[in-house]
């Protein structure tokens, strides 16, 4: 019997930035999947959508561990 498997596509980290300046982290497939499923699925707001990541890993464990230490407050 063959098992039904999900279409499982490599996706990348993106960096979108808004008309207003601010820079958002997303992950897609591809420049044209990240447009078309940005959260605020206005494509008006968006100014640009580039490859890569908008932290580090590093950064981005700095910025969970200082999360969970503030809910903790």
């Amino acid at each position: 019997m063959k098992e039904n498997m999900k279409d499982t596509k490599e996706t990348t980290d993106f960096i979108v930035t808004t008309t207003s300046g601010t820079r958002w982290a997303a992950t897609g497939t591809s420049h044209a999947n990240v447009r078309e499923n940005f959260w605020m699925r206005s494509p008006s707001l968006i100014a640009t959508v580039e490859a890569g990541r908008l932290f580090t890993h590093e950064e981005e464990a700095e910025l969970k561990r200082e999360k969970l230490e503030d809910m903790c407050r």
